[in-house]
């Protein structure tokens, strides 16, 4: 019985994890990790949930790093400084806490847009640079969208075996 319970509230905030990686409120890929951290805890992890558990640490780390490193690829594909990098990251910070759900994505972009503008004078490549910028962040995030379902099916594995 205990058991049935430990997988559908795993399942139940495994999915939280998953909209956290689509609509960035929360750690999306950690809330999985730690879902499935706990799950280990509770359900015991046995050879193959160990196995699973380094599989999934190893995604999440890699579903992390993707989402930083492909906009900020982007912004330097575009020509903006690592200083403008870093600007754009803090109105990124200052976006997340202003405007919920979107800000984070926002401020990186009014961030690249306004270096871009500031370095070229020119609005037009300001926004293209933008437009790339908002296009490496969304191929960033179904990167990590892969990376969360790619967790979850290895933690269902991990269930179907033990």
């Amino acid at each position: 019985m205990w058991e049935t319970f430990a997988v559908v509230l795993t399942a139940i905030a495994m999915t939280i994890g998953l909209a956290g990686v689509v609509l960035p409120i929360l750690p999306g890929l950690w809330l999985i990790w730690v879902s499935a951290l706990i799950y280990g805890f509770f359900a015991g992890f046995g050879a193959f949930g160990v196995g699973a558990m380094v599989f999934i640490t190893v995604v999440a780390v890699a579903g992390t790093y993707v989402v930083v490193r492909v906009p900020q690829q982007g912004a330097a594909s575009v020509g903006v400084p690592w200083w403008g990098q870093l600007l754009a990251a803090a109105l990124s910070v200052v976006g997340m806490f202003l405007i919920p759900i979107v800000g984070a994505i926002l401020g990186f972009v009014v961030g690249v847009l306004l270096m871009q503008v500031l370095l070229t004078r020119s609005i037009s490549r300001g926004l293209g640079a933008s437009v790339v910028v908002l296009r490496s962040m969304a191929m960033a995030a179904g990167m990590q969208l892969i990376a969360g379902l790619t967790m979850m099916v290895t933690w269902v594995l991990w269930v179907l075996v033990a």
